[in-house]
């Protein structure tokens, strides 16, 4: 299953290991919480859940994807960087007030849902510290 999520990263333009390997975890931090959430929650928890953890994958997702594209730019970055930070609030708004008024989604379940981000980042940087502790 890591081959194909890494060849399904690799042929979308992500080149760095290392952004891979957050885009891995995400997605698998994103599915296991979906089928825990599914199984022992209530529906209200589980939508809220199910639209945090997938909203902020997607996030995560185009973030990572846009900031190997700016690293590359010479001149200009700062307009495509813009655009793209207020499209994404603007629809990540929007999905969140869909979410909460017509589909009943549980506030404090969609919170939950996007701090998987933060397990994620911790995750990486608790790795990332385990590896430097190891060559020293």
């Amino acid at each position: 299953m890591n081959k194909m999520v890494e060849n399904f990263l690799r042929n979308r333009g992500f080149v760095l290991p290392k952004v891979r390997y957050l885009l891995r975890n995400q997605i698998y931090l994103a599915l296991f919480g979906l089928v825990f959430s599914i199984i022992l929650l209530p529906a209200s928890w589980s939508i809220g859940f199910a639209v945090g953890a997938i909203l902020g994958t997607f996030n995560f997702y185009f973030i990572a994807k846009l900031a190997q594209e700016l690293i590359y730019m010479q001149r200009g970055a700062l307009a495509p960087l813009l655009f793209s930070f207020y499209v994404r609030l603007f629809l990540t708004g929007l999905v969140l007030y869909v979410a909460i008024v017509f589909w009943g989604a549980n506030v404090f379940a969609l919170l939950i849902g996007l701090s998987i981000i933060l397990v994620n980042v911790l995750i990486f940087g608790a790795a990332l510290v385990g590896q430097k502790l190891k060559e020293a």
